[in-house]
């Protein structure tokens, strides 16, 4: 027994219950701390010899006393090295890919046909353009001399009388051939540099003021078509209208082709400079579209689209669109970044990634120090030291108590105390909580030991914990002779008081050194937010609002109170040095102003883009008649002319139902991106401009969608091979498990038809290669690589980089509807049971970007799990702690008061909307007015009890 390695119970068991005389002599020398950690060393360095003893087993040598090398000296145990296998995904996330691809997506095959008049241009104008060398990059007079004079063609030919000239569309004609690069004069890679250098050429010319100006034109009198056949149909004389008018779906050809082109020809402007941002004209595009507000327009269109679906309205380019105008006029990641510092510097945040507090350091929020304070309070009610309490102060709560007191001085529902009596946040942020009914209370409540659901109802106890009681007798411990090791557990109701505190010299009541030290470790390491600064200030608001004192819908009264959260055109004149930061404030807060009304129809219409994702259509299939080799209809067809006619038909009609598919994709793309962007700049903007779109999202169902669109892309038989299926890369007993991990839409190659792409027929490149849409190799059989720790690393390098970033952008929009402390949210999404998808992809597909939103949602799913599911996926509670950040406060994992959450999940959830409703109606009432909440100023009625027509 002495020669085998002690366990961790035996060596508590030995140092705590029942030391031994090498033990006691131990500690007698040092702590209980030291003494312990030395014989944890002792064990893990028993651990280091026996790992270095199976090494060498394993490598063929031998170590003394053991001839396998593995186990200790004269155990005859087998070496055999056991390898943990990490699989690793290879992607990185980019809010846009480079030129050509983003190009390509914009295109299909039957657009083709709209644009086939770029081939009969004037030729004087080709070979004027075939004349410049590729590495002169200078345009000569006769060529800028055609560009202005179809500049001015389409600026004129913007009005609403004018969308379908035939001049109008020449023109287009010549402009979208100078824009596509002048393809037929150059390789691909000339192709590209000139796509960037003549995009710009044209924003020189001012090309985008007439492209806006028709873009407007079309819509406006689009949506003026459509309102009025609805208004004519609903009219008694709809018969006669029917008659003599044509049908507003039935756009002309003309202004549908032109419609086409300016949008084409618009999303390569964008893309050009999206690629180019340090481009000096970059920064006067984007003033450009800002004060246009194209981007407004298009939502509305998409609004109007809902309820008058018309496919000549191309809104799968209004989307790509949509995306690309918010990456220019909000700003993609990068100035996500840079706003958010600015944001910092300008409220003093001491923020946890900030420079104040080191990013290795433990940190907790202000609300869990106010739930110590009140604990420690509780267990010592006689203790008052001014110099533990929070150092942080808002002044806003402050002054609008002392104007709620001077407007009503005979309320008692608001505190009257004087500034001298509410001189700490912690003070005041207590009373709110503990001396108001108030809604709000439910979104920032701090919940001491004393209002735990089971530590209250723990029976009082009925000889104090501190009344001394002699220690019992020691016994011999049964464990150490082969029993049982038996835990005893002492549950004590924390929110009893302690009735016998230590007294100072100067009688004052002192806590225990470790109380204290705890207090000042918590109170140096909060952290702040300007979201949540900006929460609790509009908190106060609604509070006063809600006890009638002050009228908070008053725009008088809204002046002065939230200076520091109102973000205006006077930052550009006091933060110079931060001006782009300062535009992307503005411009999120004018999108959010204009479009308020419009956003829930924006988020259903999004969210049918991920509905109709099916992956109902069989991928093999498809493969197989793709490639000569494995298509049916070579074994079918023995005339080899009507053999190539059969051929060429079938591989045309299936590579069109592939596009189906593709296009279906890259919409989403564009749609989880627009989701994503928007949730990210509104929480910027406002946190609850950012609470307002994701309780859309919620009331739209979300969860339910995500969950069905994660199932059918991974557990779907029309992505994987048929079980007889033979294949010399496949292995003939892959498990059902490892078929769902390797054959899926993460892991099947992303759909690619290079005879339907654009700069395939740019080029008229013929394409002989076979087409793979289904992966054929094991994660198992990839390439591995065995590092230092004996991990044997597998790195997927082939995957769906689309989907990807689809899946990226919709699990990050659903960790940012689960709000912390709105637990009806976490209650449907745990409904879906979404653990079991999630594991899937944490343990086969190893990356960032999609391991960190999955461990941010499995955290605030966890506490509401059983033990048995504890017990289970204790890897993924192991991933959590090793990926996250920590709080000095944690509880999600135990602690957590289950009952209370649950009977309050309702109530929480009335209480943010009513906190919503109140910022929006208070900031924005006439855009509220449409969607038909005003403020109502009349007063209430007096009512006559006495009345005879109430009996």
């Amino acid at each position: 027994m002495e020669s085998e390695p002690n366990l961790i119970d035996q060596l508590e068991d030995q140092i705590i219950d029942h030391p031994d005389a090498d033990t006691k002599k131990a500690l007698n020398e040092s702590s209980i701390d030291e003494t312990f950690q030395k014989r944890l060393n002792e064990r893990a360095e028993q651990f280091a010899n026996s790992s270095s003893q199976f090494d060498a087993g394993a490598n063929g040598g031998t170590s003394e006393g053991n001839v396998s090398g593995y186990g200790p000296p004269g155990s005859n145990a087998i070496g055999l090295q056991f390898l943990i296998t990490k699989t690793h995904l290879q992607y990185e996330y980019k809010d846009f890919e480079d030129l050509q691809k983003e190009l390509s997506e914009w295109f299909a095959f039957n657009d083709f046909a709209t644009l086939s008049g770029l081939g009969y241009l004037p030729e004087a104008f080709q070979n004027e353009i075939e004349k410049r060398s590729h590495d002169d990059r200078l345009i000569n007079e006769k060529v800028i001399e055609i560009l202005k004079s179809s500049v001015t063609t389409l600026e004129h030919g913007s009005t609403s009388d004018s969308l379908g000239n035939e001049e109008l569309s020449d023109a287009l004609d010549l402009l979208l051939y100078y824009s596509f690069g002048s393809y037929k004069s150059t390789d691909l890679e000339g192709q590209l540099k000139n796509i960037s250098h003549h995009n710009k050429v044209l924003y020189d010319l001012d090309i985008l003021k007439p492209i806006l100006q028709w873009m407007k034109s079309f819509i406006d009198s689009r949506i003026a078509i459509d309102n009025e056949y609805d208004i004519v149909l609903e009219s008694e004389e709809s018969n006669d209208y029917e008659e003599s008018q044509e049908d507003p779906e039935e756009v002309p050809y003309s202004i549908a082709s032109n419609y086409f082109k300016i949008l084409t020809l618009f999303y390569f402007i964008l893309n050009t400079f999206l690629q180019c941002q340090s481009d000096v004209r970059f920064q006067n595009l984007r003033d450009n579209l800002i004060s246009n507000d194209i981007l407004s327009s298009i939502i509305e269109f998409i609004e109007h689209w809902k309820w008058n679906p018309n496919t000549n309205y191309r809104i799968r380019y209004l989307f790509l669109i949509t995306w690309k105008l918010i990456l220019i006029e909000m700003g993609d990641s990068s100035q996500m970044s840079k706003t958010d510092d600015f944001l910092l510097m300008k409220h003093n945040i001491k923020n946890k990634k900030g420079k104040d507090i080191p990013s290795s350091k433990l940190t907790c929020s202000p609300l869990d120090y106010f739930t110590f304070r009140e604990d420690l309070m509780d267990k010592y009610p006689l203790y008052n030291d001014d110099k533990s309490k929070s150092p942080f102060k808002f002044k806003e709560f402050e002054n609008a108590i002392n104007l709620a007191s001077q407007k009503d001085t005979e309320s008692d529902s608001v505190s009257t105390k004087s500034n001298s009596s509410i001189d700490t946040n912690y003070d005041y942020f207590m009373a709110m909580n503990s001396q108001s009914n108030s809604l709000s209370n439910l979104l920032e409540l701090p919940r001491p030991n004393k209002v735990h659901t089971v530590l209250s109802q723990l029976p009082v106890q009925t000889v104090h914990i501190a009344t001394p009681v002699p220690s019992p007798p020691t016994t011999p411990s049964d464990y150490m002779s082969g029993g049982e090791k038996i835990r005893k557990l002492y549950h004590v109701n924390q929110g009893m008081p302690l009735i016998y505190p230590h007294s100072g010299e100067n009688g004052e009541v002192q806590v225990p050194y470790s109380i204290k030290e705890a207090d000042e470790i918590l109170k140096n390491s909060i952290y702040e937010s300007y979201s949540i600064k900006r929460l609790w200030d509009e908190r106060q608001k609604f509070m006063i609002q809600e006890r009638g004192n002050v009228n908070e819908y008053l725009e008088n009264n809204n002046e002065k109170s939230n200076e520091e959260f109102e973000y205006d055109e006077t930052l550009l004149n006091e933060y110079p040095e931060y001006k782009s930061e300062i535009k992307s404030l503005l411009r999120v807060e004018s999108f959010y102003k204009t479009n308020i009304c419009r956003f829930n129809s924006l988020i259903q219409v999004l969210m049918e883009t991920i509905k109709s994702n099916k992956y109902d259509y069989n991928l093999n299939f498809a493969e197989m008649e793709l490639n000569p080799e494995t298509s049916c209809i070579n074994q079918m067809v023995n005339d080899n002319l009507t053999k190539d006619e059969s051929i060429a038909k079938i591989q045309f009609v299936i590579m069109q139902q592939l596009e189906v598919q593709k296009i279906k994709e890259i919409t989403l793309k564009a749609s989880s991106a627009i989701l994503n962007l928007l949730l990210k700049w509104f929480k910027i903007n406002h946190v609850l401009k950012f609470y307002y779109l994701n309780s859309l999202l919620f009331d739209q169902q979300y969860f339910n969608v995500l969950m069905e669109f994660i199932s059918i892309s991974i557990n779907n038989t029309n992505l994987r091979r048929p079980k007889d299926s033979k294949d010399a890369n496949e292995s003939d007993s892959l498990s059902e498990y490892e078929t769902l991990i390797c054959q899926n839409k993460l892991m099947n190659p992303e759909i690619t038809l290079p005879k339907l792409e654009f700069f395939h027929n740019c080029h008229e490149l013929s394409y002989n290669g076979g087409y793979e849409l289904i992966n054929k190799i094991p994660l198992s059989k990839l390439p591995n690589e065995v590092d230092e720790h004996n991990i044997n690393n597998v790195t997927i390098t082939k995957a769906n980089k689309s989907f990807c970033f689809i899946l990226t952008n919709l699990l990050n929009v659903a960790n940012k509807i689960l709000i912390k402390n709105v637990s009806q949210r976490t209650f449907i999404l745990n409904e879906s049971k979404p653990s079991e998808y999630f594991k899937i992809i944490l343990l086969n597909y190893d990356n960032d970007h999609l391991k960190i939103p999955i461990l941010k949602i499995l955290k605030k799913l966890i506490p509401y799990q059983g033990r048995k599911w504890k017990s289970i996926n204790m890897d993924l509670i192991s991933l959590i702690y090793l990926n996250l950040k920590l709080s000095l406060k944690d509880n999600w994992l135990s602690g957590r008061d289950l009952e209370s959450d649950f009977n309050n999940s309702f109530d929480q959830e009335i209480a943010l909307r009513s906190l919503l409703q109140f910022y929006n109606m208070r900031k924005y009432p006439d855009q509220m007015q449409s969607l038909g909440y005003q403020v109502s100023s009349d007063d209430i009625p007096i009512l006559d009890l006495n009345h005879e027509d109430w009996y």
